[in-house]
Protein backbone atom coordinates (compact mmCIF):
# COMPACT_ATOMS: atom_id res chain seq x y z
CA UNK A 1 0.00 0.00 0.00
CA UNK A 2 2.80 2.41 0.88
CA UNK A 3 4.60 2.02 -2.43
CA UNK A 4 1.43 2.45 -4.48
CA UNK A 5 0.33 5.40 -2.35
CA UNK A 6 3.67 7.17 -2.78
CA UNK A 7 4.06 6.44 -6.51
CA UNK A 8 0.53 7.40 -7.51
CA UNK A 9 0.48 10.49 -5.31
CA UNK A 10 3.74 11.62 -6.90
CA UNK A 11 2.47 11.03 -10.43
CA UNK A 12 -0.87 12.74 -9.89
CA UNK A 13 0.65 15.72 -8.06
CA UNK A 14 3.23 16.19 -10.82
CA UNK A 15 0.47 16.25 -13.46
CA UNK A 16 -1.59 18.80 -11.51
CA UNK A 17 1.39 21.07 -10.88
CA UNK A 18 2.44 20.80 -14.54
CA UNK A 19 -1.06 21.85 -15.55
CA UNK A 20 -1.04 24.81 -13.15
CA UNK A 21 2.52 25.77 -14.11
CA UNK A 22 1.76 25.62 -17.81
CA UNK A 23 -1.21 27.88 -17.23
CA UNK A 24 0.61 30.43 -15.09
CA UNK A 25 3.74 30.49 -17.24
CA UNK A 26 1.85 30.68 -20.53
CA UNK A 27 3.15 27.27 -21.60
CA UNK A 28 4.92 24.17 -20.36
CA UNK A 29 8.54 25.29 -20.27
CA UNK A 30 11.60 23.97 -18.45
CA UNK A 31 11.01 25.76 -15.13
CA UNK A 32 7.35 24.65 -14.74
CA UNK A 33 8.40 21.12 -15.72
CA UNK A 34 11.14 21.04 -13.07
CA UNK A 35 8.74 22.42 -10.46
CA UNK A 36 6.22 19.70 -11.37
CA UNK A 37 8.86 16.99 -10.92
CA UNK A 38 9.94 18.44 -7.58
CA UNK A 39 6.34 18.75 -6.37
CA UNK A 40 5.64 15.19 -7.38
CA UNK A 41 8.67 13.85 -5.54
CA UNK A 42 7.80 15.84 -2.44
CA UNK A 43 4.21 14.63 -2.49
CA UNK A 44 5.32 11.04 -2.99
CA UNK A 45 7.71 11.20 -0.04
CA UNK A 46 5.01 12.72 2.16
CA UNK A 47 2.52 10.01 1.11
CA UNK A 48 5.09 7.32 1.94
CA UNK A 49 5.65 8.77 5.40
CA UNK A 50 1.94 9.25 6.13
CA UNK A 51 0.61 5.95 4.77
CA UNK A 52 0.45 3.31 7.52
CA UNK A 53 2.56 0.24 6.99
CA UNK A 54 0.24 -2.58 5.95
CA UNK A 55 0.37 -6.08 7.34
CA UNK A 56 2.67 -8.32 5.28
CA UNK A 57 0.79 -10.56 2.86
CA UNK A 58 2.38 -13.72 1.58
CA UNK A 59 2.27 -14.30 -2.16
CA UNK A 60 1.63 -17.88 -3.17
CA UNK A 61 2.50 -19.80 -6.32
CA UNK A 62 -0.43 -18.51 -8.38
CA UNK A 63 0.22 -14.95 -7.24
CA UNK A 64 3.80 -15.07 -8.49
CA UNK A 65 2.73 -16.87 -11.64
CA UNK A 66 0.20 -14.17 -12.53
CA UNK A 67 2.65 -11.38 -11.67
CA UNK A 68 5.21 -13.03 -13.96
CA UNK A 69 2.67 -13.30 -16.79
CA UNK A 70 1.68 -9.66 -16.32
CA UNK A 71 5.34 -8.65 -16.48
CA UNK A 72 5.94 -10.65 -19.66
CA UNK A 73 2.90 -9.36 -21.57
CA UNK A 74 3.60 -5.79 -20.40
CA UNK A 75 7.19 -6.00 -21.62
CA UNK A 76 6.01 -7.33 -24.98
CA UNK A 77 3.24 -4.75 -25.36
CA UNK A 78 5.15 -1.65 -24.28
CA UNK A 79 8.80 -2.26 -25.21
CA UNK A 80 7.50 -2.86 -28.74
CA UNK A 81 4.77 -0.25 -28.42
CA UNK A 82 6.44 1.70 -31.22
CA UNK A 83 9.68 0.57 -32.83
CA UNK A 84 11.89 1.09 -35.87
CA UNK A 85 12.33 -1.16 -38.87
CA UNK A 86 14.75 0.64 -41.16
CA UNK A 87 13.20 4.00 -42.02
CA UNK A 88 9.75 2.92 -40.86
CA UNK A 89 8.11 3.40 -37.47
CA UNK A 90 5.89 0.44 -36.62
CA UNK A 91 3.51 -0.26 -33.78
CA UNK A 92 2.68 -3.66 -32.36
CA UNK A 93 -1.10 -3.47 -32.05
CA UNK A 94 -3.55 -2.58 -34.84
CA UNK A 95 -5.95 -1.36 -32.11
CA UNK A 96 -3.44 1.38 -31.38
CA UNK A 97 -2.87 2.91 -34.82
CA UNK A 98 -5.22 5.86 -34.40
CA UNK A 99 -4.80 6.24 -30.65
CA UNK A 100 -1.00 6.32 -30.53
CA UNK A 101 -0.87 8.88 -33.38
CA UNK A 102 -3.05 11.28 -31.41
CA UNK A 103 -1.12 10.71 -28.18
CA UNK A 104 2.23 11.37 -29.86
CA UNK A 105 0.81 14.56 -31.31
CA UNK A 106 -0.65 15.69 -27.97
CA UNK A 107 2.61 15.06 -26.10
CA UNK A 108 4.63 17.12 -28.56
CA UNK A 109 1.92 19.76 -28.78
CA UNK A 110 1.76 20.25 -25.01
CA UNK A 111 5.57 20.36 -24.86
CA UNK A 112 5.83 22.96 -27.65
CA UNK A 113 5.07 25.93 -25.38
CA UNK A 114 1.42 26.50 -26.32
CA UNK A 115 -0.48 28.47 -23.67
CA UNK A 116 -2.80 26.58 -21.32
CA UNK A 117 -5.65 25.70 -21.54
CA UNK A 118 -4.60 24.95 -25.13
CA UNK A 119 -6.65 25.03 -28.30
CA UNK A 120 -7.57 21.73 -29.86
CA UNK A 121 -4.75 20.11 -31.78
CA UNK A 122 -7.12 18.61 -34.35
CA UNK A 123 -9.88 21.20 -34.86
CA UNK A 124 -9.95 24.95 -35.40
CA UNK A 125 -11.85 27.21 -33.04
CA UNK A 126 -12.43 24.89 -30.07
CA UNK A 127 -10.45 24.20 -26.90
CA UNK A 128 -8.73 20.89 -26.30
CA UNK A 129 -11.25 18.28 -25.16
CA UNK A 130 -9.36 15.29 -23.82
CA UNK A 131 -8.22 13.92 -20.44
CA UNK A 132 -4.57 14.83 -20.98
CA UNK A 133 -3.09 13.70 -17.64
CA UNK A 134 -0.92 10.88 -18.99
CA UNK A 135 0.16 12.86 -22.07
CA UNK A 136 0.92 15.89 -19.90
CA UNK A 137 3.33 13.80 -17.81
CA UNK A 138 5.09 12.64 -20.97
CA UNK A 139 5.19 16.25 -22.16
CA UNK A 140 7.03 17.16 -18.94
CA UNK A 141 9.62 14.54 -19.84
CA UNK A 142 9.77 15.85 -23.40
CA UNK A 143 10.47 19.38 -22.17
CA UNK A 144 13.29 18.02 -20.01
CA UNK A 145 14.88 16.18 -22.94
CA UNK A 146 13.28 12.71 -22.85
CA UNK A 147 12.65 11.23 -26.30
CA UNK A 148 8.96 10.91 -27.10
CA UNK A 149 8.99 7.22 -27.98
CA UNK A 150 11.23 6.28 -25.07
CA UNK A 151 8.91 8.21 -22.78
CA UNK A 152 5.92 6.23 -24.06
CA UNK A 153 7.70 2.96 -23.27
CA UNK A 154 8.68 4.12 -19.79
CA UNK A 155 5.14 5.30 -19.06
CA UNK A 156 3.69 1.99 -20.25
CA UNK A 157 6.01 -0.13 -18.13
CA UNK A 158 5.50 2.11 -15.08
CA UNK A 159 1.72 1.98 -15.44
CA UNK A 160 1.89 -1.80 -15.85
CA UNK A 161 3.89 -2.24 -12.66
CA UNK A 162 1.49 -0.03 -10.70
CA UNK A 163 -1.53 -1.83 -12.16
CA UNK A 164 -0.16 -5.29 -11.37
CA UNK A 165 0.49 -4.20 -7.78
CA UNK A 166 -2.96 -2.64 -7.39
CA UNK A 167 -4.71 -5.69 -8.87
CA UNK A 168 -2.84 -7.98 -6.49
CA UNK A 169 -3.76 -5.84 -3.51
CA UNK A 170 -7.40 -5.77 -4.58
CA UNK A 171 -7.92 -9.43 -5.49
CA UNK A 172 -4.57 -11.20 -5.64
CA UNK A 173 -3.89 -13.67 -8.49
CA UNK A 174 -7.53 -14.01 -9.53
CA UNK A 175 -7.90 -10.25 -10.10
CA UNK A 176 -4.76 -10.19 -12.27
CA UNK A 177 -6.07 -13.13 -14.30
CA UNK A 178 -9.48 -11.47 -14.64
CA UNK A 179 -7.83 -8.37 -16.06
CA UNK A 180 -5.50 -10.18 -18.46
CA UNK A 181 -7.78 -12.99 -19.62
CA UNK A 182 -11.31 -11.61 -19.67
CA UNK A 183 -13.39 -13.10 -22.44
CA UNK A 184 -16.17 -15.42 -23.41
CA UNK A 185 -16.36 -18.35 -25.79
CA UNK A 186 -14.76 -17.00 -28.99
CA UNK A 187 -11.32 -18.42 -28.24
CA UNK A 188 -12.59 -21.99 -28.08
CA UNK A 189 -12.47 -22.06 -31.87
CA UNK A 190 -8.79 -22.85 -31.24
CA UNK A 191 -9.74 -26.48 -30.63
CA UNK A 192 -11.19 -26.64 -34.13
CA UNK A 193 -8.54 -24.66 -36.04
CA UNK A 194 -5.49 -24.90 -33.75
CA UNK A 195 -4.71 -21.31 -34.73
CA UNK A 196 -3.70 -18.79 -32.05
CA UNK A 197 -5.20 -15.37 -32.72
CA UNK A 198 -7.09 -12.52 -31.05
CA UNK A 199 -10.52 -14.02 -31.66
CA UNK A 200 -12.19 -11.31 -29.57
CA UNK A 201 -10.99 -8.33 -31.58
CA UNK A 202 -14.30 -7.91 -33.46
CA UNK A 203 -16.50 -8.51 -30.41
CA UNK A 204 -17.92 -6.02 -27.93
CA UNK A 205 -16.21 -7.57 -24.90
CA UNK A 206 -12.63 -7.57 -26.14
CA UNK A 207 -9.47 -8.45 -24.24
CA UNK A 208 -9.09 -5.56 -21.78
CA UNK A 209 -5.31 -5.50 -21.84
CA UNK A 210 -5.11 -5.28 -25.65
CA UNK A 211 -8.11 -3.11 -26.41
CA UNK A 212 -7.96 -0.62 -23.55
CA UNK A 213 -4.87 -0.79 -21.37
CA UNK A 214 -2.42 -0.52 -24.26
CA UNK A 215 -4.44 2.03 -26.23
CA UNK A 216 -6.07 4.29 -23.61
CA UNK A 217 -3.06 5.89 -21.94
CA UNK A 218 -5.06 7.51 -19.14
CA UNK A 219 -5.88 4.02 -17.84
CA UNK A 220 -2.20 3.50 -17.02
CA UNK A 221 -2.84 5.79 -14.05
CA UNK A 222 -6.62 5.58 -13.66
CA UNK A 223 -6.77 1.80 -13.12
CA UNK A 224 -4.13 1.54 -10.36
CA UNK A 225 -5.34 4.77 -8.72
CA UNK A 226 -8.97 3.60 -8.85
CA UNK A 227 -8.10 0.18 -7.45
CA UNK A 228 -6.05 1.77 -4.68
CA UNK A 229 -9.06 3.88 -3.75
CA UNK A 230 -11.28 0.78 -3.72
CA UNK A 231 -8.79 -0.92 -1.38
CA UNK A 232 -8.73 2.15 0.87
CA UNK A 233 -12.53 2.46 0.97
CA UNK A 234 -12.88 -1.27 1.64
CA UNK A 235 -10.54 -0.91 4.60
CA UNK A 236 -12.01 2.34 5.88
CA UNK A 237 -15.74 1.69 5.56
CA UNK A 238 -16.00 -2.08 6.06
CA UNK A 239 -12.92 -3.23 7.97
CA UNK A 240 -12.55 -0.16 10.20
CA UNK A 241 -8.79 0.07 9.70
CA UNK A 242 -7.96 3.01 7.41
CA UNK A 243 -5.02 2.18 5.18
CA UNK A 244 -4.65 5.42 3.22
CA UNK A 245 -4.43 9.03 4.45
CA UNK A 246 -7.58 10.97 3.66
CA UNK A 247 -5.65 13.63 1.77
CA UNK A 248 -4.24 10.94 -0.55
CA UNK A 249 -7.78 9.66 -1.16
CA UNK A 250 -8.84 13.22 -1.95
CA UNK A 251 -5.88 13.79 -4.29
CA UNK A 252 -6.44 10.62 -6.31
CA UNK A 253 -10.21 11.01 -6.50
CA UNK A 254 -10.32 14.74 -7.27
CA UNK A 255 -7.66 14.46 -9.99
CA UNK A 256 -9.19 11.41 -11.69
CA UNK A 257 -11.02 13.40 -14.43
CA UNK A 258 -7.64 14.55 -15.74
CA UNK A 259 -6.83 10.91 -16.56
CA UNK A 260 -10.13 9.14 -17.25
CA UNK A 261 -13.64 10.50 -16.88
CA UNK A 262 -15.29 7.05 -16.79
CA UNK A 263 -13.13 5.99 -13.84
CA UNK A 264 -14.16 9.18 -12.06
CA UNK A 265 -17.81 8.40 -12.78
CA UNK A 266 -17.48 4.86 -11.40
CA UNK A 267 -15.73 6.04 -8.23
CA UNK A 268 -18.41 8.68 -7.76
CA UNK A 269 -21.10 6.00 -8.03
CA UNK A 270 -19.26 3.92 -5.42
CA UNK A 271 -19.16 6.92 -3.08
CA UNK A 272 -22.88 7.46 -3.63
CA UNK A 273 -23.47 3.83 -2.74
CA UNK A 274 -21.37 4.17 0.41
CA UNK A 275 -23.31 7.25 1.40
CA UNK A 276 -26.62 5.41 1.00
CA UNK A 277 -25.59 2.05 2.45
CA UNK A 278 -23.29 3.04 5.33
CA UNK A 279 -25.37 5.52 7.37
CA UNK A 280 -22.91 5.57 10.26
CA UNK A 281 -20.12 6.78 7.97
CA UNK A 282 -21.97 9.26 5.82
CA UNK A 283 -20.11 12.22 7.28
CA UNK A 284 -16.74 10.85 6.14
CA UNK A 285 -18.05 10.22 2.63
CA UNK A 286 -19.63 13.67 2.50
CA UNK A 287 -16.41 15.36 3.58
CA UNK A 288 -14.42 13.61 0.86
CA UNK A 289 -16.90 14.49 -1.87
CA UNK A 290 -17.32 18.07 -0.63
CA UNK A 291 -13.56 18.62 -0.64
CA UNK A 292 -13.21 17.15 -4.14
CA UNK A 293 -16.20 18.70 -5.87
CA UNK A 294 -14.59 22.03 -6.82
CA UNK A 295 -11.23 20.75 -8.18
CA UNK A 296 -12.90 17.79 -9.89
CA UNK A 297 -15.52 20.06 -11.48
CA UNK A 298 -12.79 22.37 -12.79
CA UNK A 299 -10.99 19.42 -14.38
CA UNK A 300 -14.22 18.10 -15.90
CA UNK A 301 -14.87 21.56 -17.36
CA UNK A 302 -11.37 21.66 -18.86
CA UNK A 303 -11.42 18.24 -20.48
CA UNK A 304 -14.85 18.91 -22.00
CA UNK A 305 -13.65 22.20 -23.49
CA UNK A 306 -15.64 24.13 -20.91
CA UNK A 307 -18.61 21.89 -21.74
CA UNK A 308 -18.36 22.71 -25.47
CA UNK A 309 -18.08 19.05 -26.54
CA UNK A 310 -21.25 17.27 -27.58
CA UNK A 311 -23.02 15.69 -24.62
CA UNK A 312 -22.37 11.96 -24.76
CA UNK A 313 -24.85 10.79 -22.11
CA UNK A 314 -28.02 9.26 -23.55
CA UNK A 315 -30.48 6.44 -23.04
CA UNK A 316 -29.49 3.63 -25.40
CA UNK A 317 -30.66 0.22 -24.15
CA UNK A 318 -29.31 -2.72 -26.08
CA UNK A 319 -26.33 -0.86 -27.56
CA UNK A 320 -24.19 -3.94 -26.93
CA UNK A 321 -26.50 -5.99 -29.15
CA UNK A 322 -26.23 -3.72 -32.19
CA UNK A 323 -24.06 -6.17 -34.16
CA UNK A 324 -24.48 -9.51 -32.41
CA UNK A 325 -27.94 -9.40 -30.90
CA UNK A 326 -28.56 -11.45 -27.76
CA UNK A 327 -25.51 -13.56 -28.57
CA UNK A 328 -23.28 -10.88 -27.09
CA UNK A 329 -24.31 -11.83 -23.55
CA UNK A 330 -23.35 -15.49 -23.79
CA UNK A 331 -20.73 -15.53 -26.58
CA UNK A 332 -18.77 -12.39 -25.68
CA UNK A 333 -19.06 -12.64 -21.90
CA UNK A 334 -19.15 -16.40 -21.57
CA UNK A 335 -19.85 -17.66 -18.06
CA UNK A 336 -18.77 -14.43 -16.33
CA UNK A 337 -22.28 -12.95 -16.25
CA UNK A 338 -23.95 -16.14 -14.92
CA UNK A 339 -21.27 -16.49 -12.25
CA UNK A 340 -21.73 -12.90 -11.08
CA UNK A 341 -25.51 -13.38 -11.07
CA UNK A 342 -25.14 -16.51 -8.91
CA UNK A 343 -22.83 -14.61 -6.57
CA UNK A 344 -25.32 -11.76 -6.17
CA UNK A 345 -28.09 -14.23 -5.33
CA UNK A 346 -25.94 -16.15 -2.83
CA UNK A 347 -25.04 -12.93 -1.05
CA UNK A 348 -28.71 -12.32 -0.26
CA UNK A 349 -28.45 -15.03 2.41
CA UNK A 350 -24.94 -14.15 3.57
CA UNK A 351 -24.28 -11.35 6.03
CA UNK A 352 -21.00 -10.12 4.55
CA UNK A 353 -21.76 -6.40 4.10
CA UNK A 354 -18.52 -5.77 2.24
CA UNK A 355 -19.08 -8.48 -0.37
CA UNK A 356 -22.72 -7.49 -0.75
CA UNK A 357 -21.85 -3.87 -1.35
CA UNK A 358 -19.17 -4.39 -4.00
CA UNK A 359 -20.91 -7.26 -5.79
CA UNK A 360 -24.29 -5.56 -5.94
CA UNK A 361 -22.72 -2.20 -6.82
CA UNK A 362 -20.90 -3.88 -9.69
CA UNK A 363 -24.14 -5.38 -10.94
CA UNK A 364 -25.83 -1.96 -10.79
CA UNK A 365 -22.95 -0.34 -12.71
CA UNK A 366 -23.08 -3.07 -15.36
CA UNK A 367 -26.83 -2.59 -15.82
CA UNK A 368 -26.38 1.19 -15.93
CA UNK A 369 -23.67 0.84 -18.58
CA UNK A 370 -25.91 -1.49 -20.56
CA UNK A 371 -28.80 0.98 -20.77
CA UNK A 372 -27.18 4.43 -20.56
CA UNK A 373 -24.28 5.47 -22.81
CA UNK A 374 -21.71 7.91 -21.45
CA UNK A 375 -19.65 8.27 -24.64
CA UNK A 376 -20.22 9.46 -28.20
CA UNK A 377 -18.95 6.12 -29.53
CA UNK A 378 -21.04 3.52 -27.68
CA UNK A 379 -18.16 1.04 -27.39
CA UNK A 380 -16.31 3.60 -25.24
CA UNK A 381 -18.98 2.88 -22.62
CA UNK A 382 -16.95 -0.22 -21.77
CA UNK A 383 -14.52 2.14 -20.02
CA UNK A 384 -17.22 2.26 -17.35
CA UNK A 385 -18.31 -1.38 -17.65
CA UNK A 386 -14.79 -2.71 -17.05
CA UNK A 387 -14.94 -1.31 -13.53
CA UNK A 388 -17.98 -3.44 -12.73
CA UNK A 389 -15.87 -6.48 -13.66
CA UNK A 390 -12.76 -5.43 -11.76
CA UNK A 391 -14.72 -4.51 -8.63
CA UNK A 392 -16.52 -7.85 -8.33
CA UNK A 393 -13.71 -10.32 -9.07
CA UNK A 394 -12.26 -10.60 -5.51
CA UNK A 395 -15.67 -11.65 -4.19
CA UNK A 396 -16.36 -13.90 -7.16
CA UNK A 397 -13.34 -15.86 -5.98
CA UNK A 398 -13.70 -15.76 -2.19
CA UNK A 399 -17.48 -16.22 -1.99
CA UNK A 400 -18.10 -18.54 -4.93
CA UNK A 401 -15.25 -20.21 -6.80
CA UNK A 402 -13.01 -20.83 -3.77
CA UNK A 403 -15.85 -22.80 -2.17
CA UNK A 404 -16.22 -25.18 -5.11
CA UNK A 405 -14.32 -28.47 -5.23
CA UNK A 406 -10.94 -27.97 -6.84
CA UNK A 407 -11.90 -29.97 -9.93
CA UNK A 408 -14.99 -27.86 -10.53
CA UNK A 409 -13.07 -24.68 -9.68
CA UNK A 410 -10.36 -25.56 -12.18
CA UNK A 411 -12.93 -26.26 -14.89
CA UNK A 412 -14.76 -22.99 -14.23
CA UNK A 413 -11.51 -20.97 -14.32
CA UNK A 414 -10.52 -22.66 -17.57
CA UNK A 415 -13.82 -21.75 -19.24
CA UNK A 416 -13.70 -18.26 -17.74
CA UNK A 417 -10.17 -17.38 -18.89
CA UNK A 418 -9.20 -19.56 -21.86
CA UNK A 419 -10.61 -17.33 -24.60
CA UNK A 420 -9.00 -14.21 -23.15
CA UNK A 421 -5.66 -15.98 -22.78
CA UNK A 422 -5.69 -17.14 -26.41
CA UNK A 423 -6.61 -13.62 -27.56
CA UNK A 424 -3.82 -12.10 -25.45
CA UNK A 425 -1.18 -14.42 -26.91
CA UNK A 426 -2.51 -13.95 -30.43
CA UNK A 427 -2.54 -10.17 -30.06
CA UNK A 428 1.08 -10.02 -28.92
CA UNK A 429 2.79 -12.61 -31.09
CA UNK A 430 5.54 -11.99 -33.64
CA UNK A 431 3.18 -11.71 -36.63
CA UNK A 432 2.36 -8.13 -35.70
CA UNK A 433 3.86 -4.85 -36.82
CA UNK A 434 1.84 -2.07 -38.43
CA UNK A 435 3.18 0.93 -40.32
CA UNK A 436 2.81 4.31 -38.64
CA UNK A 437 5.25 6.72 -40.31
CA UNK A 438 8.63 7.16 -41.96
CA UNK A 439 11.33 8.71 -39.84
CA UNK A 440 12.81 10.54 -42.82
CA UNK A 441 9.44 12.07 -43.65
CA UNK A 442 8.90 13.24 -40.06
CA UNK A 443 12.38 14.78 -40.04
CA UNK A 444 11.70 16.56 -43.34
CA UNK A 445 8.41 18.06 -42.17
CA UNK A 446 9.97 19.08 -38.87
CA UNK A 447 12.77 20.92 -40.67
CA UNK A 448 10.34 22.60 -43.05
CA UNK A 449 8.21 23.97 -40.18
CA UNK A 450 10.90 24.56 -37.57
CA UNK A 451 10.74 28.37 -37.84
CA UNK A 452 6.94 28.51 -37.59
CA UNK A 453 5.51 29.20 -34.11
CA UNK A 454 3.41 26.60 -32.24
CA UNK A 455 0.31 28.73 -32.80
CA UNK A 456 0.48 28.14 -36.58
CA UNK A 457 -2.55 26.26 -37.88
CA UNK A 458 -2.11 24.02 -40.94
CA UNK A 459 -4.72 22.95 -43.46
CA UNK A 460 -4.04 19.31 -44.31
CA UNK A 461 -5.78 16.46 -46.05
CA UNK A 462 -7.09 14.74 -42.89
CA UNK A 463 -5.36 11.52 -41.89
CA UNK A 464 -4.74 9.91 -38.50
CA UNK A 465 -0.97 9.65 -39.04
CA UNK A 466 -0.28 12.86 -40.96
CA UNK A 467 3.33 13.96 -40.22
CA UNK A 468 2.22 17.34 -38.87
CA UNK A 469 -0.12 15.72 -36.34
CA UNK A 470 2.66 13.36 -35.26
CA UNK A 471 4.91 16.41 -34.81
CA UNK A 472 2.35 18.11 -32.56
CA UNK A 473 1.40 20.86 -35.01
CA UNK A 474 -2.12 22.32 -34.97
CA UNK A 475 -4.29 21.40 -37.94
CA UNK A 476 -7.62 22.72 -39.20
CA UNK A 477 -9.29 19.31 -39.12
CA UNK A 478 -7.68 16.06 -38.13
CA UNK A 479 -8.85 12.49 -38.60
CA UNK A 480 -12.64 12.42 -38.64
CA UNK A 481 -12.70 9.32 -36.42
CA UNK A 482 -11.02 11.32 -33.65
CA UNK A 483 -13.20 14.37 -34.22
CA UNK A 484 -16.42 12.37 -34.08
CA UNK A 485 -15.51 10.17 -31.11
CA UNK A 486 -14.44 13.23 -29.09
CA UNK A 487 -17.83 14.85 -29.63
CA UNK A 488 -16.40 17.86 -31.50
CA UNK A 489 -18.63 20.02 -33.77
CA UNK A 490 -16.53 19.48 -36.87
CA UNK A 491 -18.92 18.73 -39.74
CA UNK A 492 -19.18 22.22 -41.25
CA UNK A 493 -15.44 22.90 -41.00
CA UNK A 494 -14.60 19.49 -42.38
CA UNK A 495 -16.85 20.05 -45.41
CA UNK A 496 -15.40 23.53 -46.05
CA UNK A 497 -11.84 22.18 -45.76
CA UNK A 498 -12.56 19.40 -48.25
CA UNK A 499 -14.11 21.94 -50.63
CA UNK A 500 -11.10 24.25 -50.42
CA UNK A 501 -8.63 21.40 -50.82
CA UNK A 502 -10.47 20.28 -53.94
CA UNK A 503 -10.32 23.81 -55.40
CA UNK A 504 -14.10 24.19 -55.33
CA UNK A 505 -13.99 27.10 -52.86
CA UNK A 506 -11.40 29.84 -52.41
CA UNK A 507 -9.34 30.03 -49.23
CA UNK A 508 -10.43 33.65 -48.77
CA UNK A 509 -14.04 32.45 -48.60
CA UNK A 510 -13.58 29.60 -46.11
CA UNK A 511 -10.74 30.85 -43.94
CA UNK A 512 -12.80 33.08 -41.60
CA UNK A 513 -14.08 29.77 -40.22
CA UNK A 514 -11.02 27.56 -40.82
CA UNK A 515 -8.37 30.06 -39.63
CA UNK A 516 -5.58 28.28 -41.49
CA UNK A 517 -2.14 29.91 -41.80
CA UNK A 518 -0.46 27.41 -44.08
CA UNK A 519 -1.52 24.70 -46.49
CA UNK A 520 0.45 21.45 -46.18
CA UNK A 521 0.36 19.15 -49.19
CA UNK A 522 1.97 15.74 -49.40
CA UNK A 523 2.94 14.62 -52.90
CA UNK A 524 0.17 12.00 -53.01
CA UNK A 525 -2.59 14.20 -51.55
CA UNK A 526 -5.43 14.52 -54.12
CA UNK A 527 -5.94 18.27 -53.75
CA UNK A 528 -6.18 21.21 -56.13
CA UNK A 529 -4.30 24.33 -55.06
CA UNK A 530 -5.96 27.17 -57.00
CA UNK A 531 -3.21 29.18 -58.69
CA UNK A 532 -0.53 27.96 -56.32
CA UNK A 533 2.80 26.78 -57.65
CA UNK A 534 2.99 23.18 -58.76
CA UNK A 535 4.62 20.83 -56.28
CA UNK A 536 8.22 19.78 -56.62
CA UNK A 537 8.06 16.16 -57.82
CA UNK A 538 11.29 15.34 -55.94
CA UNK A 539 9.97 16.61 -52.59
CA UNK A 540 7.92 14.80 -49.95
CA UNK A 541 5.44 17.64 -49.86
CA UNK A 542 4.89 21.37 -50.17
CA UNK A 543 4.01 24.15 -47.73
CA UNK A 544 2.07 27.16 -49.01
CA UNK A 545 1.75 30.36 -47.01
CA UNK A 546 -1.94 31.23 -47.24
CA UNK A 547 -1.54 34.89 -46.23
CA UNK A 548 -1.42 36.25 -49.81
CA UNK A 549 -4.62 34.41 -50.66
CA UNK A 550 -6.52 35.85 -47.72
CA UNK A 551 -5.68 39.55 -47.40
CA UNK A 552 -5.58 42.22 -50.14
CA UNK A 553 -2.77 44.75 -50.18
CA UNK A 554 -3.46 48.34 -48.98
CA UNK A 555 -4.02 49.44 -52.61
CA UNK A 556 -6.65 46.66 -53.00
CA UNK A 557 -4.37 44.64 -55.22
CA UNK A 558 -3.59 41.04 -54.40
CA UNK A 559 -0.42 40.36 -52.46
CA UNK A 560 1.91 38.35 -54.69
CA UNK A 561 2.13 34.75 -53.53
CA UNK A 562 5.31 33.70 -51.77
CA UNK A 563 7.34 30.80 -53.09
CA UNK A 564 6.22 27.52 -51.55
CA UNK A 565 8.51 25.48 -49.32
CA UNK A 566 9.54 22.08 -50.56
CA UNK A 567 9.48 19.51 -47.79
CA UNK A 568 12.57 17.37 -47.96
CA UNK A 569 14.46 19.78 -50.23
CA UNK A 570 16.54 22.87 -49.32
CA UNK A 571 14.49 26.09 -49.14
Amino acid sequence: MRTLSAALSAIVAAALVALAGGWLAGGLFRIPALIAIAAGLGTGILAWLRTPASEPRQAGFWDWAMIAVFALVSARAFVWLIYSAGDSLLILSPNNLGDISLHIGLIRYLASGVPFWPDSLILTGVPLTYPIGADLLNAVGEVLGLDTFRGLVIAGLTGSALTAGALWMWGRAFAIAAFLFNGGLAGFVFFRTFVVDDFQTELVWKNLFLSMFVTQRGLLIAIPAGLLLLCAWRDRYFREKPSLPQWVEWLLYAAMPLFNIHAFLFLSLILLGLFLCRPGQRLQVFRLVAAAVIPASILVALITGFFSATSAMRWLPGWMMEKEGWRVYWYDFGISLPLVAVLCVLLVRQKDAEARFFAWSSAVVFLLGSFVVFAVWPWDNLKLVIWSWLAVVPYLWTHLLARVHWLGRSALCFVLFFSGAISLVGGLDTRHGYFLARKSELAAWKMATIDLPPSTRFAISPDYNHPLILLGRKVVCGYDGHLWSHGLPYEEKYAMLKSALAGQTSWAEVNPLLQANWLARRTFDPIATESMAAPDPTAMGMLYDLTPYLKPAPDNRSVPPRPPRSVGSPW
